[in-house]
This record gives structure tokens, C-alpha cells and sequence, in this order.
């Protein structure tokens, strides 16, 4: 099906109607009008879409902004990309830094970057390692947090959670020095099977296996089988569901 499609390659600075190309590779600084659905974008200039775009994969190594929705099966940012409207995918990596206006859904995320999304994310494996805010639910069958920068999320649910401190390494004093916040995770509500928790501020902890490790702080924990303490950390009441 690709090989009756053009490649649309943006060199300079051009301005582009939307369509159905093969590669869309932009080395310049380019403007699409329309949407676009495409095999392979690769950015490594500076890219606008004033539309929607579907795909089976993307990478962004310079400046990609979309106003519509994005729809692909593989997506990598090592520069910034910019969603107005929801993105879906099987597998999301964020080494960069990716803003969604909308919605997140997919199979797999990996952050080592800065992940923000206004509203909800869900995925079936949540893994992260740099700087993430959701403004609604983050929704994962497993979901691994190693905090080396601060992350946030109104709602976190899954079956298995697991939030860690992030050791002294490069990445960690990197972030720090990006995002200039305190290394901890912040949320109202966290709720799953098997939980295990460091450095957590949460109104709310509700599962079946809770662990509370060291530098958390959480008004309620319920707990429906096996509750454990840290003695470094505070937890107003305890509930046994």
C-alpha cells in the first residue's frame, strides 16, 4: 500500500498540504495543512499539522507541534512534541518531552523524559523514570515509578504499583536541575491489587497488599489483606476493609 504513496521530505522551509504519503521526513521547517496519514514521520527540524495524523510510526528528534488527534503504533520523542487533541499508540517512549492536551491510550509507555498530559493516561505497562504529570487517571495494569523528578497525577489505578526513590545518578541531578522540583509523587487517589510506596503524598491509598515504604505521607490507607509501615513515613488512620 506505501509504494503508491509519495514521500513528502521538507528541507528548508516549505508549506505542505495534507494527504497520504509513504515517509514524511522534515529536516527544515515545515507546515502541513491538513491531515496527514503516513508509514514512517521523522522530525528532525521543526514541524507543524494543522490536522490530525495517523501512522505506523513516528520519531521526533527536533520540534513537532500537532492541532488535531494522532493516532500511530510506535512513537519516539527525543526532542518536543506538542498534541492539541488525544494520542493513541501501542508503545510510547518520552525521552524528551511530550505535552498531550488530550487523552493518552495505548499499550506501553516508557518515560525518561517529561511526560504531561491535561487528561487522562492508560496504558497496560506505565513505566517511568522521569518527570510525568496527568491531569486525570493514570490507568495501568502494572505501573513502575523510579522518581528522579517530581510527578503527579489527580488518580492512579492498577494492579500492581510500584512506587521507588531513583538513585543518585546522572539522570536524577538532571532532572532535579530541569524541572527544579522536589523528587516525590503526589496524587489524590491510588488504588490497586499489590501496592508498594516511597515518597508519596496521597489523600487516599486503597488496596489489597499495601506497602507504605519510607517519605510518604497519606491521610487514609485501607487495606484489604497485608498492611506494612515504614516508620519514616505517616499515615493519619489505617482502615481494614
Amino acid at each position: 500500500m506505501s509504494e503508491n504513496r509519495p514521500d513528502l521530505v521538507i528541507h528548508g522551509s516549505v508549506n505542505a498540504s495534507g494527504g497520504r504519503y509513504n515517509k514524511v521526513d522534515v529536516q527544515g521547517f515545515g507546515k502541513i495543512k491538513g491531515d496527514v496519514e503516513c508509514e514512517k514521520l521523522h522530525c528532525a527540524g521543526h514541524l507543524g499539522i494543522a490536522g490530525n495524523v495517523r501512522g505506523a510510526a513516528a520519531k521526533v528528534e527536533g520540534n513537532a507541534s500537532i492541532s488535531g488527534n494522532v493516532e500511530l503504533k510506535t512513537i519516539e520523542v527525543y526532542g518536543q512534541l506538542d498534541v492539541d487533541g488525544n494520542l493513541s499508540f501501542s508503545k510510547l517512549r518520552v525521552d524528551g518531552n511530550a505535552k498531550v492536551d488530550g487523552h493518552l491510550t495505548g499499550e506501553e509507555v516508557k518515560v525518561r523524559g517529561m511526560l504531561k498530559t491535561s487528561g487522562d493516561c492508560e496504558a497496560e505497562v506505565f513505566s517511568a523514570k522521569g518527570a510525568f504529570t496527568v491531569g486525570g487517571l493514570l490507568n495501568a495494569g502494572r505501573i513502575e515509578v523510579y522518581l528522579h523528578a517530581g510527578c503527579e497525577a489527580k488518580e492512579i489505578g492498577g494492579e500492581y504499583i510500584e512506587v521507588k526513590k531513583g538513585g543518585s545518578s546522572t539522570l536524577n541531578k538532571l532532572l532535579k536541575h530541569i524541572f527544579n522540583s522536589m523528587t516525590i509523587l503526589s496524587a489524590d487517589t491510588i488504588e490497586g491489587d499489590d501496592i508498594y510506596l516511597e515518597y508519596t503524598r496521597a489523600k487516599v491509598v486503597r488496596g489489597k497488599n499495601v506497602t507504605i515504604g519510607p517519605g510518604c505521607e497519606i491521610e487514609l490507607v485501607e487495606s484489604a489483606e497485608q498492611f506494612r509501615l515504614d516508620p519514616d513515613s505517616e499515615v493519619k488512620q489505617h482502615v481494614k476493609r
